[in-house]
């Protein structure tokens, strides 16, 4: 009877050394993912498809960006983007297909050369909805993160992000002169610190640079973020304060969805 009451205690000791393992695995890979953002590699990301684009659905997504359409700080793993699909779905009661093209930590330099590659090309030509952020990392962290803001250092960065604004719907259109291109605005992560009025400013001079370049294409819809997270950041932000929690990515797919059932003319629910 010893012998089995110890076996039964070795049995649970091992399992709960097991789940430990597993829940510490699964932590550090978490962190890893947050604090040490993969390069931009279209090979990586272009692997998460929901739905094969050669599906007969109605609207295809084809998604492009950075870490926010990644969902990177949404516990669900969803992100605004499976939560748009999930919400344009149910309204259109048809089958949605998204293939999501975006890499944590890329910049506006990096989708520029992204959108090069001939795999992107060939989904981007099937697209009908073209969501897209892009911008923050070229700001935060062309400043230092904030350390130290430099605004020669910002606008140097402003620049660059312009040109590649304009280089990336321009080559989009390229490639599909019908998709609609939903460009998100940037928003304040910092607005409740103590460099709030000139990080504020920032974001303000990058949207409003983004607005002027997204003027000169049809079909492209500028969606702001700012006034989502203005003033209570600390609600909709993620424990980096930096990227959105499931809270602040529900606001941003509802915000998209609304304009693409607007557009559609679909009637939700």
């Amino acid at each position: 009877m010893h012998s089995n009451h110890r076996l039964r205690w070795i049995s649970i000791f091992a399992v709960a050394i097991a789940s430990f393992s597993i829940l510490l695995i699964g932590s550090i890979m978490s962190l890893i993912e947050l604090f040490r953002p993969q390069t931009s590699n279209l090979q990586q990301s272009a692997s998460q498809k929901a739905v094969s684009p050669s599906s007969p659905t109605v609207g295809r997504i084809v998604s492009l960006g950075d870490s926010l359409t990644r969902g990177i700080g949404d516990d669900s793993g969803k992100g605004y983007i499976q939560l748009f699909r999930e919400q344009l779905q149910k309204s259109s009661k048809s089958e949605v297909s998204l293939v999501n093209l975006s890499v944590s930590g890329a910049t506006s330099t990096d989708l520029r050369k992204q959108i090069s590659q001939p795999e992107t090309a060939n989904l981007l030509k099937s697209a009908e909805i073209i969501p897209l952020t892009i911008g923050g990392n070229d700001l935060f962290r062309g400043s230092g993160r904030l350390e130290n803001t430099d605004p020669e250092t910002v606008e140097k960065a402003r620049l660059t992000y312009q040109e590649n604004i304009d280089f990336i719907l321009k080559d989009i259109r390229k490639q599909n002169s019908k998709a609609t291109i939903f460009v998100f605005g940037l928003y304040n992560p910092f607005g409740d610190l103590s460099e709030a009025k000139q990080t504020n400013e920032f974001v303000a001079q990058w949207n409003q640079t983004a607005q002027q370049v997204i003027a000169k294409y049809d079909r492209v819809v500028f969606i702001p973020t700012y006034d989502l997270f203005q003033l209570e950041p600390k609600r909709y932000l993620f424990t980096d304060h930096f990227h959105p929690n499931q809270y602040g990515y529900q606001r941003i797919a509802n915000r998209l969805t609304q304009l693409v059932i607007d557009q559609e003319g679909m009637e939700t629910k």
